[in-house]
């Protein structure tokens, strides 16, 4: 399920951790609209969050080091889970922000929920798809010995080998060890990436963002373009588009 959100901002500035202040904004409509769900999403231990997200601003906007200006003060955001019940969860909590103004956390700014929209998602029925990153994609590999983390873009010898690992894990957990070599043969091949680097709960993470081609089994294509790639995804990245 694709659903886009579009926003307004009582004023034009924004802090440059855009996510940060977001993922608070939601964790509250969340929190609002059901205590239970909040406490299944966000209670005791990792959960992992099955949606992602990219904020889209309209042109003219003006980026800093330490902040947005949006001479229109709008913006929207676009979700996508693979899972439909976590998509009514996500669109009834804000709706609930409908045509209200709620505060952004630790800055002199608010948001107010305009619209609502559920978005026709591509049909995916081929085994190679052209993929736009529309939020930048994180592969982090954590050690837990350590609890240290290092971050790879494409421009990375052990980018492919690090995010396909991840995905293993990942899939796993859903479809069984027979994921596992249908992962491996997954064959990604740039058309246009670039390296950024995105400020995320006070660390600079380096990210790929641009666009690319997959080949592969059509459920992990599918999967990809639903539940996004990468680590993080609940934070704002990660989320793709059909070309």
């Amino acid at each position: 399920m694709r659903i886009k959100v579009d926003f307004e901002t009582k004023n034009e500035l924004l802090h440059i951790e855009i996510r940060r202040k977001f993922v608070s904004f939601l964790k509250s409509a969340f929190e609002d609209y059901s205590k239970d769900f909040f406490d299944l999403m966000y209670g005791a231990g990792h959960q992992s969050k099955a949606f992602c997200f990219s904020i889209y601003f309209l042109p003219g906007v003006k980026i800093t080091k330490s902040e947005i200006t949006l001479p229109g003060k709008r913006f929207n955001v676009f979700f996508s889970t693979r899972d439909n019940l976590m998509g009514i969860h996500l669109a009834n909590a804000l709706l609930g922000r409908y045509n209200k103004w709620f505060p952004l956390a630790d800055c002199d700014n608010q948001l107010k929920v305009l619209s609502v929209t559920k978005v026709k998602e591509s049909s995916i029925t081929t085994d190679a798809v052209a993929f736009k990153i529309l939020s930048p994609v994180v592969v982090r590999d954590h050690n837990e010995k350590t609890g240290k983390d290092w971050y790879f873009t494409f421009e990375d010898e052990d980018f492919e080998r690090i995010w396909k690992r991840n995905l293993k894990s990942e899939l796993t957990k859903v479809f069984g060890g027979d994921v596992v070599g249908d992962v491996e043969r997954l064959q990604f091949k740039p058309i246009s990436l670039k390296k950024v680097v995105v400020l995320n709960y006070g660390i600079y993470l380096p990210c790929t963002t641009g666009a690319f081609i997959m080949e592969g089994e059509q459920y992990l294509l599918k999967y990809l373009y639903q539940g996004g790639w990468g680590s993080k995804k609940s934070l704002g990245f990660g989320l793709l588009d059909v070309l």
